[in-house]
């Protein structure tokens, strides 16, 4: 096998790997390692990935793997490789989504099953926190009251974090396995589970298909060019802006192209350095 493997962590192959019925074993076995449910839940039926708008002016969401347990639950995972603004915000206005268009207009609320959001990072969400895995429900945080009755739960995993060495958490093998780029890597760590060895061996299957390279190619270079336009707008900002000769006209050309960098994920240090702006001045595109 000549072959460059592909990353797992790309959201497209992440799919073609935890959202097809044929590895739905897999799935499981991932899921059972952190999410808090009884075994007999684990009867997985896959559904939509694309969340129902309610009207016509409604913003699409997409989500990466959708499942939803015997009982009805609802449980979305996403995977983010690049750093992107406000991914809690998208966090939640997914978990929102799914909890709408569980109950019809003629329903009562007790039809609203228990949704369950994952999100997998190559990023750091939370910089000053160690643990990389982390879950979050409603309390009260005086007390440390469960609100229990509020349907929502989020579990971001953060594969930055991830030690080389197996720490004992359930989840470690699994995060490796997303983590790994070469051969070797892979082979150490799908001798340790049945399940990551048939995640491997799909993994090389897709690797070596013909038609999957050629998608993720055409997906890679497609995000490529957005990219390349997006640093040619931030180039035309700063331009516009000088030409014009005015301060107030340059700070604003200078605050659109921060707006955009934050978007794409830039950190503060290098909108500074391409922008000249002071720290405040660039957290003002959040306000």
């Amino acid at each position: 096998m000549s072959f460059e493997i592909l990353p797992p962590t790309d959201d497209w192959i992440f799919k073609l790997l935890f959202g097809d019925e044929r590895n739905k074993s897999m799935l499981i076995d991932l899921l059972k390692c952190f999410v808090e449910l009884p075994e007999e839940e684990y009867e997985l039926t896959f559904l939509d990935t694309y969340l129902k708008p309610e009207t016509e002016d409604d913003k699409l969401g997409i989500v990466d793997v959708k499942v939803k347990t015997k009982t009805g639950k609802i449980i979305d995972i996403e995977i983010q490789v690049n750093p992107v603004k406000n991914i809690g915000k998208r966090l939640s206005f997914y978990k929102s989504k799914l909890i709408v268009e569980q109950i019809g207009k003629s329903e009562l609320y007790n039809v609203i099953q228990r949704v369950i959001c994952i999100c997998i990072t190559s990023y750091k969400i939370f910089p000053v926190d160690k643990d990389y895995l982390n879950s979050f429900r409603f309390y009260n945080p005086k007390n440390g009251l469960m609100f229990e009755e509020i349907p929502e739960e989020v579990y971001t995993l953060e594969l930055e974090k991830v030690p080389a060495q197996d720490d004992g958490s359930d989840v470690w093998e699994w995060l490796q396995f997303l983590r790994s780029r070469r051969r070797e890597e892979f082979e150490m760590i799908a001798e340790r589970n049945p399940e990551i060895r048939k995640a491997v061996n799909t993994l090389y299957e897709l690797s070596g298909d013909e038609q999957v390279r050629a998608e993720y190619e055409m997906r890679l270079k497609a995000w490529r060019d957005r990219l390349s336009q997006n640093e040619g707008y931030y180039q035309d900002g700063i331009l516009k802006g000088r030409e014009e000769g005015r301060t107030e006209g340059r700070e604003e050309a200078l605050l659109e192209t921060a707006r955009k960098m934050k978007d794409m994920g830039l950190s503060t240090e290098q909108i500074r350095a391409a922008t000249g702006l002071s720290f405040n001045t660039v957290k003002k595109p959040d306000t």
